[in-house]
């Protein structure tokens, strides 16, 4: 046998450090020995779960190298373990390719251990297995995982594999899983694309709480406490909460079977780290508070690498891993891509760690003037400005007269309101502010005045005198421009107007202006990473599957001619801008970067629904589709819409059954009747869980979504197949790599 190894730490701010990663290279020749192993005959080995809570996990395949991760049980928290790892061309190890001992289970990684093994043979079956000694004659094992690597880049060869995202553990089972394990043994390999953990201990919001499937942390000091009363829990923010996550989600039998049966590509998304961040940027408190946070950042990320079976690329086949912690967030480079033979390039693109803001701020005030009647005409010209200005709103200039003589009397009021919605007393006056200095909407300038008067009235202000409202007279000849109101931004620091439900129109143009004046730049992942992305797309490869953890499905809600609703409700909505829908230009640029070769598609997630677009507008060389997948088995979209429509605000009881109708009931149809004739959904299903299953030759690809009705996810089927099986459904598609063109199977 020869072997080398090898592994440095890496250090992380104060305490914290990286684990270590071995690379090992297989032996030329195999060694034979009795009982699979070079031990003496007398040597026994018994597979022992509770020295391998986690059991195995494999991930990056490549043609000569696989990564192979486990994680030692049964030890005091500050000692450290010490491994043994044998890889067999064969599931009985009758000859070994790779028999190392003394790998360090450090304690200060939770006992976590990634080994990198090079040498392999490309398109290859490898099984492995980790053994810790239990006594003189004794060794105990974790159960076998079976992995592959790629299949070499000048490989004819067919490959299959799934992509899949968002597996909440709480209250909800893996029966998709199950059934991937029972229907696609054979997969080459799963491409988890974010999501893996949710970082909540059960937001009562989207989470299944009161359920024996629990996730809880040992340190609630180190979490992040969210809701009150009954509906309280806990976020991850310390490397033990985060580990908490992991060790419980991988504690799931149907999970580890995955994980030992298919070799896993990985990339985060926001749940890894925090709902809807963008960076080192949370937004559980809507604005409340500041929640820049890159500690917490650097805690998640760690564990992640701790937990995940995932390459470096600092790692090579003769030296080991020297990771500085310089390439921590914002300097992580966890994008990548992998070679599958002749016919399939994966490219991961990282969505959330460099990515601006959401361009309506949840703190927004929802009266701020943002595109005045002047940069109105400047971007629309006067004609078309005076043909749509009734669709904007009057605003008046609070730095000049009569308008600055009221806000003596209206900070005071605004501030009060944000107080009362849980800012911070001590900042509400600073806030209230700088909020109504400048342009401010004529509308809420009226409610202030309004809600002023009734605290005179009340006798709440000593001493004061009603303020006259703007006269209708004034109010018609104020001039029109664009607040936060107009884009649907109606409550203080919400999520409402700013991540989710805001009117497309406005919010388009405002997005539109705001990049063509440098104010925002609609690019989430970065000048290298877009550079990453131009060299991957001259792959030679007839696909190139590009991976964004979010879709760029056009997603709208069209209610223009719902007269049976407000006013207010009949416009066009975009339901979530967290989404590449956020970045309308920058969508465009995107998919004007990979149509500029034929066979690109994308394949997304986070929505917890299913679509199938085909992107085709005018400057646009070919077709691009873009195959989201839905939840493993997070809460629908439809659950979501639902849960929202209960709280839209001035609606009775028949417009919420008509908004009921249109945006629940009806979902899908909505959507793909809103969807833009140059990016038509040609299939929709937010209401099911499932997995997408993709099949690539030289000819074509062909996309399987694997499906199962939302009721099913709190029903634990995964023991029993054959009404496992029954309760599945399939759609499927091909995609012609010289045209784009997608077809319904």
């Amino acid at each position: 046998m020869s072997a080398r190894n090898g592994s440095e730490d890496i250090l992380v701010a104060g305490r914290r450090q990286f684990l270590k990663l071995v690379t090992v290279t297989a032996a030329a020749v195999a060694l034979q020995a009795c009982g699979g192993s070079n031990d003496a005959p007398t040597t026994s080995i018994t597979i022992d779960a509770t020295r391998f809570p986690q059991s195995v996990a494999s991930g990056d395949p490549k043609p000569n190298s696989m990564i192979l991760w486990t994680r030692l049980g049964g030890l005091d928290a500050n000692t450290d373990g010490t491994l043994r790892l044998q890889v067999s061309p064969t599931a009985d190890f009758a000859s070994v390719l790779v028999d190392v001992d003394g790998l360090m289970a450090a304690a200060k990684h939770d006992h976590c251990l990634r080994v990198k093994v090079a040498g392999l043979q490309p398109g290859t079956h490898y099984y492995y297995r980790f053994l810790v000694k239990t006594g003189t004659n004794t060794q105990a094992s974790s159960r076998t995982g079976r992995t592959k690597t790629a299949p070499d880049a000048k490989a004819n060869v067919p490959v299959k594999y799934a992509v899949t995202s968002c597996q909440d553990f709480i209250g909800r089972y893996y029966n998709v899983w199950a059934q991937v394990l029972q229907a696609e043994p054979d997969l080459d390999f799963i491409l988890q694309i974010g999501d893996y953990i949710y970082e909540t201990t059960g937001d009562p919001s989207f989470q299944t709480v009161g359920s024996t499937r629990t996730v809880s942390f040992a340190d609630t000091a180190g979490a992040i406490a969210l809701g009150s009363g009954t509906r309280a829990f806990y976020a991850a923010s310390s490397v033990s909460n985060y580990r908490d996550l992991y060790k419980t989600y991988r504690s799931d039998p149907v999970l580890q079977r995955v994980h030992e049966q298919y070799p896993m590509i990985g990339i985060w998304d926001d749940h890894e780290y925090s709902d809807d961040c963008w960076g080192a940027t949370a937004t559980y408190f809507n604005g409340l508070k500041d929640e820049y946070n890159p500690p917490r950042r650097d805690r998640a990320e760690q564990v992640y690498y701790e937990f995940m079976p995932i390459d470096d690329p600092a790692i090579t086949a003769t030296a080991a891993l020297n990771k500085d912690p310089s390439t921590l967030w914002p300097n992580n480079v966890l994008y990548r891509r992998l070679r599958f033979g002749q016919n399939l390039e994966a490219v991961l693109l990282d969505y959330r760690s460099y990515r601006p803001d959401h361009l309506i701020p949840e703190d927004a005030f929802p009266g701020k003037v943002v595109m005045s009647a002047p940069v109105l005409i400047g971007v629309l010209g006067q004609a078309t400005f005076d043909v749509v200005k009734p669709n904007f709103g009057p605003y008046v200039d609070t730095t000049t007269a009569p308008w600055n003589a009221y806000l003596p009397a209206l900070i005071p009021a605004l501030a009060q309101g944000y107080i009362q919605a849980g800012y911070a007393a001590s900042l509400a006056p600073a806030k209230a502010t700088r909020d109504l200095t400048g342009l401010v909407s004529a509308f809420v300038f009226n409610q202030l005045i309004t809600q002023f008067n009734a605290a005179v009235s009340a006798g709440l202000i000593a001493g004061a005198s009603a303020l006259p409202l703007i006269s209708q007279a004034t109010y018609d000849a104020l001039p029109r421009g664009i607040a936060y109101l107009h884009m649907g931004k109606q409550a203080f620091f919400s999520e409402l107007g700013a991540r989710y439900a805001v009117v497309q129109p406005t919010f388009d143009l405002y997005a539109q202006y705001m990049q063509a004046t440098g104010q925002y730049n609609q690019d989430p992942l970065g000048e290298i990473q877009r550079q990453f992305l131009g060299n991957a797309l001259a792959s030679d490869a007839t696909f190139i599957n590009v991976i964004s953890t979010v879709s760029t499905a056009p997603l709208l809600w069209n209610l223009s001619t719902a007269t049976n609703l407000p006013a207010d409700y009949q416009t066009i909505f975009k339901p979530n801008v967290d989404h590449w829908d956020g970045f309308p230009q920058g969508k465009q640029a995107l998919l004007e970067t990979l149509a500029t070769r034929p066979g690109v598609f994308l394949a997304s997630g986070d929505i917890h629904a299913s679509f199938v677009t085909v992107h085709k507008t005018a400057k646009m060389a070919m077709p691009v589709a873009d195959f989201t997948g839905p939840a493993i088995s997070s809460g629908t979209f439809n659950n979501f819409v639902e849960s929202a429509i209960a709280g839209l605000p001035g609606l009775d009881a028949t417009q919420k059954a008509a908004a009921n109708q249109a945006l629940v009931q009806g979902l899908e149809q909505t959507l793909q009747y809103s969807a833009p004739t140059d990016a038509p959904i040609i299939f929709a299903d937010t209401r099911q869980h499932g997995i997408m299953i993709f099949a690539v030759t030289k000819a074509q690809t062909t996309v399987d979504y694997l499906l199962i009705n939302q009721a099913m996810v709190a029903t634990d089927l995964t023991q029993n197949p054959a009404a496992l099986a029954a309760q599945f459904s399939k759609k499927s598609f091909s995609l012609n790599p010289q045209t784009g063109i997608v077809t319904p199977l």
